[in-house]
C-alpha cells in the first residue's frame, strides 16, 4: 500500500513537472486582434483627394474617410489588419442621413397638418370673422416652392391701334418734350 502511494505521488509529480515545461524549440506566437492595430494607426492626410488615411506598418488599418469640395462625406471604408477593405461605411452614413431627413420631413408634415386642422376648426367655429380670411390663408407647406413670377405692367392689347398707348419700342421722350410739368431726367447732373 505504501508502494502504491509513493508511486502515485511520484507519477503526479512527474506529470506536474512535465506540464510546466514548454518545449524550447517551438515558440508560441499570439496574434493580436486587428483592432489594436487600428488603435495604434497614425492618420495621414491626402490633400489631393481630401482623405484621412490610417496607416500601421505601411498598411491601411482602421477607418479611412474623405470629403468633397462642399464638405460632404464621400468616402468611408474600414480596412482590416492586412490592409484590405472590409466594410463600406459610406452606405451606412447615407442611410443614417436619409433616416434623419425622413424624420425631419415627418415632423414638419405633422406640424403642417396640425396648423391646417386648427385653421379649419377656427373657420368652422367663427364663420363671421373668417369670411375675408380665405384670401389671406397661405399654404405654409409649400415654402420650398418659389412664388410664380407674373410680369406686371405689360399691356397685352395687341390689336389696339391707339397711338396713346405706350409701346416698349416707342422712343423715349426728351425732357424738352415733357413741358412744364415733366420731371427732369435722373441721369442729368444735379443743380447746386
Amino acid at each position: 500500500m505504501i508502494r502504491v502511494l509513493i508511486c502515485s505521488f511520484f507519477l503526479s509529480g512527474l506529470f506536474l513537472v512535465s506540464s510546466c515545461q514548454h518545449p524550447q524549440n517551438s515558440q508560441l506566437k499570439v496574434k493580436s486582434p486587428s483592432i489594436y492595430k487600428a488603435w495604434d494607426a497614425r492618420y495621414h492626410y491626402d490633400s489631393a483627394n481630401r482623405m484621412m488615411i490610417p496607416k500601421y506598418d505601411n498598411y491601411q488599418v482602421g477607418l479611412a474617410w474623405g470629403r468633397d469640395e462642399q464638405g460632404r462625406m464621400n468616402y468611408a471604408q474600414y480596412y482590416n489588419g492586412q490592409g484590405k477593405p472590409q466594410d463600406d461605411l459610406l452606405v451606412l452614413h447615407k442611410d443614417k442621413l436619409d433616416q434623419e431627413r425622413g424624420q425631419r420631413w415627418d415632423e414638419l408634415n405633422r406640424a403642417r397638418i396640425e396648423t391646417l386642422t386648427e385653421r379649419l376648426l377656427n373657420m368652422q367655429t367663427e364663420p363671421e370673422e373668417n369670411e375675408g380670411a380665405d384670401d389671406a390663408v397661405e399654404d405654409d407647406g409649400m415654402d420650398f416652392l418659389p412664388t410664380p413670377f407674373i410680369p406686371a405692367g405689360l399691356d397685352m392689347d395687341i390689336g389696339s391701334d391707339s397711338s396713346e398707348v405706350d409701346s416698349p419700342f416707342s422712343p423715349i421722350p426728351d425732357s424738352s418734350d415733357m413741358g412744364d410739368g415733366g420731371e427732369p431726367s435722373p441721369f442729368l447732373p444735379l443743380t447746386p
